[in-house]
């Protein structure tokens, strides 16, 4: 017995298929070093450090040391952990 598909029921088979391979996939775990060097805005910076956000924007504006820490791609602005893991150790 030959059994015919339509168009439409072979792509959501094949999409269904498609996911279910994904989704079995392993997690990939981070290295140390892409953990160290995560990008963190703002806010996530000021999370990390356990500072609030207007402290962060304060030190911005105030402290040299910090200042260069800030990185800007294109419109937005990024902080590095390990680099403020290092601001904070000194």
């Amino acid at each position: 017995m030959q059994v015919t598909l339509s168009e439409e029921d072979a792509r959501l088979i094949a999409k269904y298929v498609a996911d279910e391979l994904i989704a079995r996939q392993p997690v990939q775990m981070m290295t140390m070093k892409e953990k160290r060097s995560r990008r963190l805005d703002i806010g996530q910076a000021a999370e990390y450090m356990n500072r609030s956000r207007s402290t962060i924007d304060r030190w911005r504006k105030t402290k040299p040391a910090f200042k260069v820490l800030e990185h800007i791609d294109g419109t937005s602005t990024y902080f590095l952990s390990n680099e403020l893991d290092e601001y904070l150790n000194q």
